[in-house]
């Protein structure tokens, strides 16, 4: 999956939005209710599982799909909508007599996922959860790399040359 610099830097500006909102203390879904919003941070909580590391969960990354689904990914409002309606019923068909996704075992939602995996709706949450997660001012601490204003030239000869102001 191939995630251009338009998407990150969207990604980017929808993070500062979830940033003002939990800061203003009016942290709301403002495009999911809440049932909904438990269902996709359940799959997105199985594409980046809390498990030795911080993942979906810990991140925030639902806040992070409310505000694109109500802001620069209006677009994909319908998807989500009629995707999650097809998951749920394809729960159903799978695990008769359960009520949610989010009440699923983690085994149980392994197997729906790879049941849907195939589908528009899931590549969709799946990029979702990419951006939300990697994209939060903190996601790369959750996975270990820290951002650094300064970076070093590559080790090439040419690079090293023209580093130091010399030529060839």
């Amino acid at each position: 999956m191939k995630i251009s610099r338009r998407e990150w830097v969207l990604a980017a500006a929808c993070w500062n939005e979830v940033l003002r909102a939990q800061n203003s203390q009016s942290n709301q879904f403002v495009w999911f209710n809440p049932a909904d919003a438990a269902e996709i941070k359940a799959i997105a909580a199985q594409i980046i599982p809390d498990d030795n590391t911080p993942g979906a969960s810990t991140a925030g990354v639902i806040w992070f799909i409310d505000r694109s689904l109500d802001g620069y990914d209006q677009d994909k409002q319908e998807l989500y909508k009629r995707g999650l309606a097809e998951t749920q019923a394809k729960r159903v068909e799978l695990f008769p007599g359960s009520t949610s996704i989010a009440s699923l075992s983690p085994d149980q939602q392994i197997a729906l996922l790879k049941a849907i995996e195939k589908t528009d709706f899931f590549q969709q949450v799946r990029l979702h959860t990419i951006l939300g997660f990697f994209g939060q001012p903190t996601g790369l601490k959750f996975v270990g790399v820290e951002h650094q204003m300064h970076y070093e030239p590559p080790f090439g000869y040419y690079d090293a040359e023209g580093a130091r102001g010399g030529s060839k």
